[in-house]
């Protein structure tokens, strides 16, 4: 098949853990490499302000940098203003590759994908990642009507809908009422080839610290660093004897007074916290493996690549129950869901898994057989699955008797 992954706000080549880059830049790259692999022709489209450029990352599989905007550095808010435009622009940047089917991600991509289906007469794959509805339920903060608007009406126009997760399957079944026959789920996968417990030697053992601590991922208020921070307050404050400490991988992405630093001052804890900038993929799978326990505080989560990718290091993980994080992390096994984001609930299972460095080795052990669920191959494989049911015309009523 010759497939368009479109990826309009985000670039899949871009870092993830700064700007709006994060998970969804490692599935949509990830995914590709893994469908050139199987024999298929990818092609990634993604907005640039500057001159469109196109390059061969993998055999079969392509980046497209396609100029939106000349010099405009648009934010992800102001993204829907030009819809219409890029729609247009990559139809032209498109002609005679004789795409066969189209994998929009995130709905600003995936209404960009519906009018491109519509004028060719292909099929239109969409991932949402992230929907407005469960984002807004989860974590209580309000989402634009505009785009949930946007998002019902892409869901009832594309050909099939992939989730992560069946957490999120069910969620678009009750939020947008999609069609359960419609929908195809497609477990993200990890690099094992990079996030693996040999990738650093001198894995720093339990007791050089009661409890270390990682967290990677954008500095955000959806991703909840604070409430790590504010744990780790809050067990300090019940027993200074514990040394419990937490290194933060990330940019900011967002507001600018969500100021992590300034917090850990606030609340005393500024040293036994560390902030550094986003890492590379091996850079990440070393400090992982380096862990005891890696932290996702996320208040929404539809997979949470981060639980995968530190399990398949051999690190527990300790997340919020929220999201497909329950099909990420396998609760009581290979990590620990907290059922609610509250800092007391965390801080107390920070002060438990201080005090029992058997349980934190154990869950590791776990941790990485529970990954070998994940991989990009069967990911690629069912994705697959998704595309030819797609692309294979609805039987006539005739055809059904």
């Amino acid at each position: 098949m010759r497939i368009a992954m479109l990826s309009l706000h985000t670039s899949p080549m871009e870092q993830p853990g700064s700007g709006d880059a994060g998970g969804m830049n490692v599935y949509i790259r990830n995914l590709s490499l893994a469908l050139g692999a199987l024999g298929h022709e990818v092609h990634m489209f993604t907005r640039t302000a500057d001159e469109s450029t196109s390059s061969e990352v993998s055999p079969a599989v392509f980046m497209h940098q396609v100029q939106i905007r000349p010099g405009a550095q648009l934010s992800k808010e102001e993204l829907p203003d030009i819809i219409d435009e890029a729609a247009s622009l990559l139809k032209e940047h498109m002609a005679g590759l004789n795409i066969d089917i189209i994998h929009g991600h995130y709905w600003l991509s995936g209404m960009v994908g519906l009018q491109l289906a519509e004028a060719w007469k292909i099929p239109l794959v969409v991932s949402l990642h992230t929907s407005a509805a469960a984002k807004e339920f989860e974590s209580g903060i309000p989402e634009p009507e505009e785009r949930k608007e946007a998002e019902r009406r892409l869901l009832a126009g594309a050909t099939r809908i992939i989730a992560n997760t069946p957490v999120e399957a069910r969620q678009l079944s009750r939020f947008y009422s999609v069609d359960k026959e419609k929908l195809d789920v497609v477990l993200p996968g990890v690099d094992h080839k990079v996030f693996h417990p040999d990738q650093n030697k001198l894995r720093r053992p339990l007791g050089a610290d009661d409890l270390h601590l990682v967290y990677a991922g954008r500095l955000q208020r959806l991703k909840g660093a604070h409430v790590l921070i504010e744990a780790i307050a809050l067990a300090r404050a019940e027993d200074p004897t514990l040394k419990i400490t937490a290194s933060l991988f990330g940019a900011n992405s967002g507001s600018a007074d969500y100021d992590l630093p300034a917090l850990a001052e606030k609340h005393s804890v500024a040293d036994v916290l560390s902030f550094f900038g986003p890492l590379q993929p091996a850079q990440l799978a070393a400090v992982f493996a380096n862990a005891d326990v890696v932290a996702v505080p996320s208040l929404s989560e539809t997979f949470g690549l981060v639980a995968a990718e530190a399990q398949a290091c051999g690190t527990p993980v300790l997340a919020n129950h929220v999201g497909g994080l329950a099909y990420a992390v396998n609760d009581g096994e290979s990590g620990w869901l907290m059922e609610d984001c509250s800092p007391h609930l965390w801080a107390q299972q920070l002060l438990t898994l201080a005090r029992n460095p058997a349980m934190v080795t154990q869950a590791g052990h776990a941790a990485l057989e529970h990954s070998g669920e994940f991989t990009w191959e069967r990911a690629a494989v069912t994705s697959l699955a998704s595309y030819r049911m797609a692309s294979t015309p609805a039987p006539t009523p005739s055809q059904q008797l």
